[in-house]
């Protein structure tokens, strides 16, 4: 298991937003165009606010036993 640090999930979420808003200046007549506006507009102050501090994540390697394992 590895958990990210708040440098990590910073990380992550600039690259969201980073290619939403790529996104948005190649698709600005889409449909989702005013959808994905209004969120880069409000995500990442919510974000500094309120999700940075109470959420982050973390990565889970699981293997399947060979059948012969003592464990």
């Amino acid at each position: 298991m590895v958990l990210a640090d708040q440098d990590d999930w910073d990380r992550y979420q600039a690259a969201q937003w980073f290619t939403m808003r790529t996104w948005l200046d190649t698709h600005p007549n889409d449909d989702l165009a005013d959808q994905v506006r209004t969120e880069l507009s409000v995500e990442p102050a919510r974000y500094a606010q309120y999700t940075r501090e109470y959420l982050g994540w973390g990565v889970f390697a699981l293997r399947r036993r060979p059948a012969d394992s003592a464990y």
